[in-house]
């Protein structure tokens, strides 16, 4: 098992928070696992990608050309990504920012509105464990369980916090 996975959006879109989180899954998990953040210089709103590898395998190499998963929070994260993901990978796409369908057809698409989501549980920057969920629910890169794991060790001084990611990363797995 080796799961490449390329993460992509704006800065303070929390796309390092859930790479972060899938390492820590697949670390506690007994495997091998790397996590590369990239970001430009700017707080929030420059773009913003992580990396993450997961395998029960030697990792070779961190950089990722075609990941099985990825993930476009923004517009030119979906064009950057959609045409990287392997024939037979995973594309989750924010559709509250990402406007245009994939043309591909040797991926499976899963089309996730995130702010909205987020927002039927009272607070829209929830919506990158939303589309965590959305990951969980269609590839088998880990467990909702797990990553609820890594939420309670990172998040335990804030248990309002804690609960409401945890709702969100639920409800991010009902889109399959």
């Amino acid at each position: 098992m080796n799961w490449e996975i390329t993460i992509s959006g704006f800065g303070g879109q929390g796309v390092l928070f859930i790479g972060r989180l899938l390492m820590e899954s697949g670390f506690n998990a007994g495997l091998d696992t790397t996590w590369l953040p990239y970001y430009s210089g700017e707080k929030r709103g420059g773009m913003c990608s992580c990396f993450v590898n997961i395998s029960d395998e030697r990792i070779g190499s961190i950089f990722i050309t075609h990941p099985d998963v990825a993930v476009a929070m923004n517009p030119a994260a979906m064009k950057m990504l959609e045409p990287t993901v392997k024939t037979g990978g995973l594309l989750v796409v924010n559709t509250s920012l990402v406007k245009t369908k994939s043309k591909r057809h040797d991926i499976k698409v899963v089309y996730v509105p995130t702010v909205e989501a987020a927002k039927e549980l009272g607070d829209e920057t929830v919506g990158n464990l939303i589309a965590l969920g959305a990951v969980i629910a269609n590839a088998g890169v880990t467990t909702t369980s797990s990553i609820i794991k890594v939420l309670n060790q990172m998040l335990s001084k804030d248990s309002k916090q804690l609960e409401l990611n945890k709702a969100a990363l639920l409800k991010g797995c009902e889109y399959s």
